[in-house]
């Protein structure tokens, strides 16, 4: 800070504007808006993002802009959450025009985001980066963004939902008691906030996709439509082809239809909404069922298929329907071990859960277990534990960690936390993965802040619909997921030396008999 002052002191004796301070100055003060926003108040909040703006703008140096684009386009960024989170907090009433000027306010600082490229280790290397050092431009503030953005985005995403559910309503009503059908009018809908909608039964085909992993540094400029908005529009889906004057294409799969519409009977029971319980109650899921049943009749035996395990939307639900799944192929792990005909003596996946969880309860993992689908199987994973290499044990309230990392990076609060604990820190996390076939590995490895998102993205036990399922042959795929902290508030780092394998990790943690 000095050091800049003092270079504008000097700069004030000459008539041009140095774009390097203007900048550095803009980040700073929009970073510490960041960071105090809701003690300063509104009036000075509106004087501080009106006249950052025209320090921005007055940057128009096209050779300056492109050889410092990573901090100018992240100081954009900036900018445009904080305006966002200014005119959020501000609003005297939602309307669809606010709605859609915030969001287009936030898009920009999206996009801005999205083109500081930013690469961690790389971006922040401090022998390469002296202004970013002085000016605290660091993976801590890339975290804290990243994160505001994202909090942003899911606040708005909630009030996105909330103005066209009215919409849907209106729509669904008409395709209920008219038997008019604007499939048209709910995309349109949807479309005024990028809400991508499922047209999988319109379409009759499974739009599943597995859980992806990419660039953590990278935010989705599309929203979400909640559950209300799905069951709604499957249904207008549903009730369009069950009509008399709608033709089947050619090479329907009745089959998909009715597994789709048994997940829409499953979500809509689940569903707490008012109008959704009065709207399709029980006598209308039923006059619904003749309908397709009637439109689209099937083979007997094709419920005991469903029992035998060969309807691939057992296996593969929706992704409409915000199911959990462990990536596939999974992250590179520290180690990994893969048993063949694991267990023979189960019978289903339900009792080799069982054998498992009992394991894990039984060595102090009660209420830490995660569960997801993995290719025709599941997977279970553990929390991620502090743990001694040497065995000992760690005391209980030190154990197990909510938030080890946001995307490879600690929080203030973690880093914090950490000074009151050994400098030196091992976290881990296990990976248990049963299916007909050994899980393959990825050659991207696993972070802390991704091991959180797949802990916080999980179920609690072990889905139903995967209980009484059987495999004529069951594979146990075992990663283990070793992070290293070197020092006080350092960012964990996966352990590659491949100094522990599996089996010493299980005994370290009292699980060696999960493989014997």
């Amino acid at each position: 800070m000095a050091a800049l002052d003092s270079t504008r002191a000097q700069d004030n004796s000459i008539s041009s504007k140095n774009d390097t301070i203007t900048l550095a100055q803009a980040y700073m003060n929009l970073y510490l808006v960041e960071i105090y926003f809701d003690s300063i108040p509104d009036e000075r909040l509106k004087k501080i993002i009106a006249y950052e703006n025209d320090q921005l703008k007055s940057i128009n140096d096209s050779a300056f802009i492109r050889s410092n684009s990573t901090l100018y386009n992240f100081t954009n960024a900036l900018f445009h959450q904080n305006q966002t989170k200014f005119l959020l907090s501000t609003k005297d009433e939602v309307s669809r025009g606010l709605l859609r000027r915030l969001k287009s306010i936030l898009d920009r600082g999206i996009k801005y985001y999205n083109d500081a490229k930013i690469e961690d280790f790389k971006t922040f290397d401090k022998k390469e980066n002296s202004l970013y050092e002085l000016i605290k431009f660091d993976l801590q503030s890339n975290l804290l963004l990243k994160s505001e953005i994202r909090s942003l985005k899911n606040e708005l995403n909630t009030l996105f939902n909330e103005d066209i559910y009215p919409d849907f309503q209106r729509i669904f009503l008409a395709a209920k008691n008219k038997n008019q059908y604007h499939i048209d009018s709910l995309e349109f809908y949807a479309g005024i906030y990028d809400m991508p909608l499922s047209m999988e039964i319109t379409n009759n085909k499974p739009d599943f996709q597995p859980f992806s992993f990419g660039d953590p540094n990278f935010i989705s400029s599309e929203y979400l439509a909640d559950s209300r908005l799905d069951i709604l529009s499957r249904y207008v889906q549903l009730k369009y082809l069950a009509s008399r004057r709608t033709r089947a294409p050619r090479n329907f799969n009745k089959q998909l239809l009715h597994e789709q519409f048994k997940d829409f009977k499953s979500s809509v029971r689940s569903e707490k909404d008012r109008f959704i319980k009065e709207e399709l109650n029980q006598k209308v899921l039923e006059s619904l069922s003749r309908e397709i049943s009637s439109k689209f009749p099937i083979d007997k035996q094709f419920g005991e298929q469903n029992s035998a395990g060969t309807s691939a939307m057992v296996q593969m639900p929706s992704k409409s329907s915000q199911y959990y799944f462990f990536p596939n192929p999974a992250p590179k792990a520290s180690a990994y071990f893969i048993k063949l005909a694991f267990k023979p003596t189960l019978s289903t996946l339900g009792q080799v859960d069982s054998f498992l969880s009992k394991s894990l309860v039984d060595a102090g993992y009660k209420n830490q277990l995660h569960y997801y689908y993995d290719m025709d199987g599941f997977a279970l994973t553990t929390s991620l534990e502090k743990f001694n290499i040497d065995g000992s044990p760690v005391p209980s309230e030190e154990r197990f960690t909510q938030n080890l990392g946001g995307d490879g990076k600690f929080s203030y609060f973690e880093i914090f936390k950490s000074m009151f604990f050994k400098v030196e820190s091992e976290f881990r996390m296990f990976a248990f993965i049963v299916a007909s076939n050994p899980a393959t590995m990825s050659n991207v490895a696993m972070t802390p802040g991704f091991a959180q998102q797949l802990l916080k993205n999980s179920y609690d036990t072990l889905p139903d619909p995967l209980r009484e399922k059987s495999l004529s042959n069951m594979v146990l795929s075992l990663f283990v997921y070793h992070f290293h902290q070197n020092d006080i508030g350092e960012v964990p780092e996966l352990d590659l030396s491949g100094n522990l394998t599996v089996q010493d990790h299980l005994k370290n943690a009292g699980l060696l008999t999960i493989v014997q």
